[in-house]
Protein backbone atom coordinates (compact mmCIF):
# COMPACT_ATOMS: atom_id res chain seq x y z
CA UNK A 1 0.00 0.00 0.00
CA UNK A 2 1.46 3.37 -0.93
CA UNK A 3 0.43 6.80 0.16
CA UNK A 4 0.36 9.78 -2.17
CA UNK A 5 0.85 13.09 -0.50
CA UNK A 6 -1.21 16.06 -1.66
CA UNK A 7 -0.22 19.54 -0.51
CA UNK A 8 -3.42 20.44 1.30
CA UNK A 9 -1.69 22.24 4.18
CA UNK A 10 -2.01 26.00 3.55
CA UNK A 11 1.40 26.48 5.20
CA UNK A 12 3.18 24.46 2.49
CA UNK A 13 4.55 26.57 -0.36
CA UNK A 14 4.23 25.64 -4.00
CA UNK A 15 7.33 25.57 -6.22
CA UNK A 16 6.93 29.19 -7.32
CA UNK A 17 6.54 30.45 -3.76
CA UNK A 18 9.59 28.47 -2.62
CA UNK A 19 11.60 29.82 -5.54
CA UNK A 20 10.57 33.37 -4.62
CA UNK A 21 11.52 32.78 -0.98
CA UNK A 22 14.97 31.58 -2.04
CA UNK A 23 15.41 34.54 -4.37
CA UNK A 24 14.38 37.03 -1.68
CA UNK A 25 16.76 35.41 0.81
CA UNK A 26 19.69 35.55 -1.63
CA UNK A 27 18.96 39.21 -2.41
CA UNK A 28 18.90 40.01 1.31
CA UNK A 29 22.25 38.26 1.83
CA UNK A 30 23.82 40.10 -1.12
CA UNK A 31 22.48 43.46 0.04
CA UNK A 32 24.25 42.94 3.36
CA UNK A 33 27.64 42.12 1.81
CA UNK A 34 30.46 44.49 1.04
CA UNK A 35 32.44 44.07 -2.19
CA UNK A 36 35.35 42.19 -0.55
CA UNK A 37 33.02 39.63 1.01
CA UNK A 38 31.17 39.18 -2.28
CA UNK A 39 34.47 38.69 -4.13
CA UNK A 40 35.55 36.06 -1.61
CA UNK A 41 32.25 34.22 -1.95
CA UNK A 42 32.41 34.20 -5.76
CA UNK A 43 36.07 33.10 -5.66
CA UNK A 44 35.25 30.19 -3.34
CA UNK A 45 32.28 29.13 -5.47
CA UNK A 46 34.32 29.20 -8.69
CA UNK A 47 37.24 27.31 -7.15
CA UNK A 48 34.80 24.68 -5.88
CA UNK A 49 33.11 24.36 -9.27
CA UNK A 50 36.46 23.83 -11.06
CA UNK A 51 37.91 21.49 -8.42
CA UNK A 52 36.96 18.27 -10.23
CA UNK A 53 38.01 19.47 -13.72
CA UNK A 54 40.85 17.58 -15.34
CA UNK A 55 43.70 19.49 -16.99
CA UNK A 56 42.08 19.07 -20.42
CA UNK A 57 38.66 20.17 -19.17
CA UNK A 58 40.17 23.25 -17.53
CA UNK A 59 42.00 24.21 -20.71
CA UNK A 60 38.82 23.71 -22.76
CA UNK A 61 36.89 25.92 -20.34
CA UNK A 62 39.42 28.74 -20.69
CA UNK A 63 39.60 28.40 -24.47
CA UNK A 64 35.80 28.46 -24.78
CA UNK A 65 35.72 31.97 -23.28
CA UNK A 66 39.16 33.32 -24.19
CA UNK A 67 41.97 32.58 -26.62
CA UNK A 68 45.21 30.59 -26.67
CA UNK A 69 47.19 33.65 -25.56
CA UNK A 70 45.08 33.98 -22.41
CA UNK A 71 45.49 30.26 -21.67
CA UNK A 72 49.27 30.59 -21.99
CA UNK A 73 49.33 33.62 -19.69
CA UNK A 74 47.40 31.69 -17.02
CA UNK A 75 49.62 28.61 -17.14
CA UNK A 76 51.81 28.16 -14.05
CA UNK A 77 55.51 28.75 -14.58
CA UNK A 78 57.56 25.61 -15.04
CA UNK A 79 59.77 24.94 -12.02
CA UNK A 80 62.84 24.53 -14.23
CA UNK A 81 62.16 28.01 -15.69
CA UNK A 82 62.02 29.41 -12.16
CA UNK A 83 65.31 27.79 -11.24
CA UNK A 84 66.98 29.08 -14.41
CA UNK A 85 66.00 32.67 -13.62
CA UNK A 86 66.58 32.57 -9.86
CA UNK A 87 69.72 34.22 -8.50
CA UNK A 88 72.36 31.77 -7.32
CA UNK A 89 72.93 32.31 -3.63
CA UNK A 90 74.76 29.02 -3.29
CA UNK A 91 71.91 27.40 -1.40
CA UNK A 92 70.04 24.40 -2.71
CA UNK A 93 71.77 24.19 -6.08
Amino acid sequence: MSFVSFPTDPNIMNDTQLSNLKSNYVEMILDGMDMKTMEALVYDMLIESYELYSEDEMKEEILSDYDEEMLESLMPADISELEATAPDYGVGK
